[in-house]
């Protein structure tokens, strides 16, 4: 089993040597081997003894790309963006090098992703229906703004960006955008592990206020009150991610409301003591 009870049965452990030591930082289909060890025999070391089955290459950016175009050439995968994210050390936030967004999930690698929960003042949620022509998803609900984390930036900057691109958010509004949670998840997905850490921000946005998508990633908007947006998480209508998105969004609403009332429980009780308190002082100076 791997994290938090995901099943890596029947995946390889890949593995960068990094410093001298073994470093897991992803999983691959045992199909993917071959075309390692086609590339660079001499680099790479396939462990069968292994508690489980490990791939341990070097930490080589060019290499990771060549694999990837070979996988692509063998329609392994698809949808090559032309577009970096990092790869980071596990554990650490240091990033090692930058790789293919495409080729995360081929090779199980950890990325990262901002998702914007946009609530009006009545409490519904503007949600988007992703573009028909999406390599992922397409047609699913999604939330109102979400990106992944390019090269060189943060889950902030990504929001700064995507806001703007998606929705039309001005960065007046964008600023007042609040991280409310992060979380990872883990799934097995065509062709490999989908492995990504999510920043959940919220943000409310003025009641007369409508998005615009600018970048054909979205085919509508849609504005759901609590009741219709229960129905639709619970019809599956949502993207995987998104719908975790929404849930943690939701369980710090929660959580918020609950320190909210303890705070104001702790207040009520000290207040009620010490009107006690001086009502006993008067009592006892008649």
């Amino acid at each position: 089993m791997g994290p938090q009870g995901f099943s890596t049965e029947g995946l390889v452990t890949l593995a960068v040597d990094w410093a001298g030591a073994r470093t897991p930082i992803g999983w691959i289909e045992p199909a993917l081997v071959p075309l390692w060890m086609a590339q660079r025999a001499d680099r790479c070391a396939f462990d069968r003894r292994a508690v489980r089955p490990t791939l341990v290459v070097p930490a080589d950016s060019a290499l990771f790309t060549t694999v990837a175009r070979a996988a692509l050439a063998k329609g392994l995968f698809g949808g090559w963006r032309d577009e970096l994210f990092d790869v980071f050390l596990p554990g650490t936030g240091q990033p090692i090098f930058a790789l293919e967004r495409s080729a995360f999930r081929l090779f199980g690698i950890q990325s990262q992703a901002a998702q914007l929960i946009g609530y009006r003042p009545d409490g519904a949620v503007w949600v988007a229906r992703r573009s028909q022509s999406k390599a992922i998803d397409p047609g699913l609900l999604d939330t109102l703004v979400g990106g992944g984390v390019r090269s060189g930036e943060s889950p902030t900057q990504t929001l700064w960006r995507e806001a703007s691109e998606e929705a039309g958010l001005t960065p007046e509004q964008t600023a007042h955008a609040v991280a409310c949670r992060e979380f990872e998840l883990w799934r097995r997905v065509a062709p490999g592990v989908q492995n990504e850490r999510v920043t959940v921000f919220t943000l409310v946005v003025e009641p007369d206020w409508t998005p615009v998508n600018t970048d054909g990633e979205v085919d509508s908007f849609l504005c759901l009150d609590s009741t219709a947006l229960e129905q639709r998480l619970a019809a599956g209508e949502f993207a995987y991610e998104a719908a975790l998105s929404i849930r943690a969004a939701q369980a710090a609403q929660a959580s918020q409301a609950a320190q909210v009332a303890q705070v104001a429980q702790v207040a009520q009780t000290a207040h009620a003591r010490r009107a006690k308190e001086t009502t006993s002082s008067l009592h006892d100076e008649f």
